[in-house]
């Protein structure tokens, strides 16, 4: 099982990633950083912390 562990930990820096450089990402794949790329990367951001923390700490 210290596999699923991993993955819940890569999903967990992934997300708090995205959230961090969300300017930088908005920019590099919607070519332009407005508030719609904003909500759909945090969207995706919390979606992958929540998941990577139930995942890596078997909430």
């Amino acid at each position: 099982m210290a596999i699923m562990e991993l993955i819940g930990i890569v999903e967990l820096i992934a997300g708090i990633l995205i959230n961090i450089f969300i300017g930088t990402l908005g920019q590099a794949i919607f070519r332009k950083d407005d508030r719609t790329s904003r909500v759909i990367l945090r969207v995706i951001g919390v979606f992958l912390i929540i998941n990577g923390i139930s995942r890596a700490f078997h909430v």
